[in-house]
């Protein structure tokens, strides 16, 4: 009898905690689809970061759970669609892969080159979009930091943030 009632305690506390983490997820996800900027947030007991992709007239929000570096195929994604007046709806497909193609990592070069000149670059390479935006100034020796978002067919591909150069 005490056994099944600490069992329903803690049934209800889980609960209770995976919820209240899971509120936290959507009020960050509705922040980056407001904002319009990258941010990160505890998700299920886990770093994640939520990095909307720009669609109209309903952004989507990739979260990238950031649970083990070296993972197969990379990080996992979620997708959510984020409409106005609307709570945040996960979308239940999986995003395409990066796409292992020379001409692919010479557009991303190219985009990335003009980034560090220009500030942002926006390419679109078959059903890849590529959003580049220079975060720093530029160094003497040309580099900087660099945000890179690469979604397809309205879903979060990759994202990273590094010091890149020409």
């Amino acid at each position: 009898m005490i056994f099944r009632l600490l069992t329903l305690v803690a049934c209800v506390v889980f609960a209770a905690s995976a919820q209240a983490q899971s509120r936290d997820l959507l009020m960050a996800i509705e922040q980056a689809a407001n904002n319009g900027q990258a941010g990160e947030v505890l998700a299920y007991g886990q770093p994640a970061l939520v990095v909307p992709v720009q669609n109209r007239p309903c952004m989507t929000v990739g979260v990238v759970y950031q649970e083990r570096k070296h993972q197969r195929g990379g990080p996992r994604i979620d997708n959510y669609q984020v409409c106005p007046g609307a709570e945040p709806e996960r979308i239940n497909e999986v995003s395409p892969a990066l796409p292992d193609d020379p001409q692919f990592k010479q557009v991303v070069q190219m985009a990335i080159r003009s980034a560090l000149r220009y500030g942002i670059q926006h390419r679109d390479w078959n059903d890849y979009r590529l959003d580049i935006r220079r975060l720093s100034a530029v160094d003497s020796y040309g580099c900087a930091q660099v945000e890179t978002i690469v979604s397809s067919e309205g879903m979060l591909v990759s994202y990273n943030v590094g010091r890149l150069c020409p």
